[in-house]
């Protein structure tokens, strides 16, 4: 684990963007236009966690140079219990965050940060989703909660001022490889042992 700046983890998320961008939004966006048309029914709904975790699956291997279709991702997170463990740990989140806003606002910042790579850590090693989210409170509080905090902070306010802009609003889907790399960064940066994979040099030495 390197001690990285937050501006390193934007440049780092930015040159594995660079290298993946076509292909990033292009499985980004189609999940995204799958989880839609199913969020038109309350079973559709249940399904999204799936097709999230599929999608970091992809986004994963993809930074690590390796070959794996959007369907071969979208099944894994129907395989191996992933359904109901994304279901879950996206459930504890939404209510433990949502929670924490309701309770003046600082308790839900909080936990929105220290759960970010909780995700990650469910698709990645194939934790439960409460080790996840307690590793991934771990694993941010070594990184530097403070950076953790910056970059999240960061992306958000950028998606929120691009998406009250006229006409810049629409650029929102063109930056949308970029967020998911930045936070890959993030996420990668926390691996020791897998430096077999190719990615960014600043992330895993």
């Amino acid at each position: 684990m390197k001690d990285l700046k937050i501006e390193e983890y934007f440049s780092i998320g930015f040159e594995l963007a660079k290298n993946y961008y076509w292909v990033i939004l292009g499985n980004t966006l189609l999940t995204l236009l799958v989880s839609v048309i199913i969020s038109f029914t309350i079973i559709g709904v249940l399904f999204i966690p799936a097709l999230i975790a599929g999608l970091i699956k992809f986004l994963l291997s993809t930074v690590r140079g390796e070959k794996v279709g959007i369907m071969d991702s979208w099944k894994f997170g129907f395989q191996n219990g992933m359904w109901w463990k994304s279901l879950l740990l996206v459930f504890i989140v939404t209510i433990g965050v949502i929670t924490g806003f309701i309770l003046l606002v600082i308790p839900g910042i909080y936990l929105a940060t220290a759960w970010i790579l909780g995700i990650y850590l469910l698709v990645d090693r194939g934790m439960l989703p409460t080790d996840a989210l307690g590793k991934s409170r771990e694993l941010v509080h070594e990184l530097g909660f403070w950076k953790v905090f910056g970059v999240y902070a960061l992306t958000n306010i950028a998606i929120q001022i691009m998406s009250i802009i006229p006409v810049v609003n629409f650029f929102v889907i063109l930056v949308l490889p970029f967020m998911s790399t930045i936070y890959l960064a993030i996420y990668e940066n926390t691996i020791k042992d897998h430096s077999s994979h190719p990615t960014e040099d600043g992330v895993r030495q």
